[in-house]
């Protein structure tokens, strides 16, 4: 009997200390440096030229520069408002590409798939007068942020047709790649 009290009085006080640990902290997503919370800026510059198949084009972009705000950094995502969108040099000077709208972007834990929310950007051929407006709506993902020292974003997206004419691919295909500038290391947990 008195072993039945002592193994019930063990399991009651085990019971207790669980219950006053609580649940284990959740890890952030997004880390800098490693095992530290990163809630600052994500700065990132196209490291190699960009590609728009837009129908009745391929647009070359040999400069670009994305910025987020981290504003939420949990278990689940990193997400934050875009800061920066901007292209240059495209087309050697040809094509005209103007950012309509910032959106969003979320980083997903684990596979660290990049997510853009509601972008819009027109792409023109002021010689041919067709312009064309793509973006990321209600969520497109563009690519998977690659861990590290010096951490790239292999760019591979489907972009929806916003607006445009019968020349507008639909969706167009973007593709390239960017390296995070800011911070030095950028990590996904």
């Amino acid at each position: 009997m008195k072993l039945l009290k002592l193994s019930s009085l063990i399991l009651a006080t085990a019971a207790a200390l669980m219950a006053l640990a609580g649940p284990a902290a959740a890890a952030p997503t997004l880390t800098s440096p490693a095992g530290t919370e990163y809630t600052g800026t994500v700065t990132m510059t196209a490291s190699e030229s960009l590609l728009l198949k837009a129908g009745f084009s391929t647009i070359t972009c040999t400069e670009s520069t994305m910025s987020l705000k981290v504003e939420t950094n949990n278990e689940e995502r990193a997400a934050g408002k875009r800061s920066t969108l901007s292209f240059g040099n495209c087309g050697g000077g040809t094509y005209t590409v103007h950012v309509l709208r910032l959106g969003s972007t979320v980083i997903h834990h684990v596979t660290g798939t990049v997510t853009e929310i509601e972008d819009e950007v027109t792409f023109a051929d002021p010689a041919l007068g067709i312009s064309c407006v793509y973006g990321g709506g209600a969520g497109v993902d563009i690519g998977r942020l690659v861990s590290g020292t010096t951490a790239t974003l292999p760019v591979k997206a489907q972009l929806p047709k916003i607006s445009g004419g019968f020349a507008c691919a639909s969706p167009a295909e973007w593709t390239g790649k960017y390296t995070v500038t800011t911070p030095d290391t950028l990590l996904v947990d």
